[in-house]
């Protein structure tokens, strides 16, 4: 397993379009395709209103990703959080996570919800998340309805 403390660690907002061909194609690899979806399916048209994070290690390996957008009044909704099986567990989601809500705090949303696969649903517990109840999904995996306060 990878030591993060020995990588060369970045968190960074997709800029060009080079950018986000890679980050469109990590989010199709890792959330669309093992569910036999077809490329063009991990895309949002709420992309464009959203803000994008990615995780670069060795100065150009892409190993983690997730998107933060406008919902309800003074709520944002994270979506499309995922991390390389290999380089899970190591603070990656984490450091995704912290950036998102940096973002929503610094926009002034006062909750930050998530439709949470059950099998990570500790791990958003451990990011100050709860469960608020069961969501019918758009693919065909249980989710469960997941939210935060933010700090005023």
């Amino acid at each position: 397993m990878p030591d993060l403390n020995k990588l060369a660690f970045t968190l960074t907002s997709p800029k060009s379009n080079d950018d986000f061909k890679r980050y469109y194609q990590f989010r199709w690899e890792q959330l669309r395709r093992p569910l036999d979806l077809p490329f063009g399916s991990e895309q949002d048209p709420l992309d464009e209103k959203s803000f994008h994070c990615m995780v670069i290690i060795n100065q150009d390996e892409l190993v983690g990703i997730g998107s933060i957008q406008p919902a309800e009044i003074n709520s944002m909704r994270i979506r499309y959080m995922a991390v390389s099986k290999e380089f899970q567990r190591l603070g990656i989601g984490s450091a995704i996570i912290k950036n998102l809500l940096e973002y929503a705090n610094e926009n002034h949303a006062i909750k930050c919800w998530l439709n949470a696969r059950s099998n990570v649903l500790e791990f958003y517990k451990q990011q100050g998340f709860k469960v608020v109840g069961e969501v019918e999904a758009e693919i065909s995996i249980p989710h469960f309805k997941m939210e935060t306060l933010l700090k005023a």
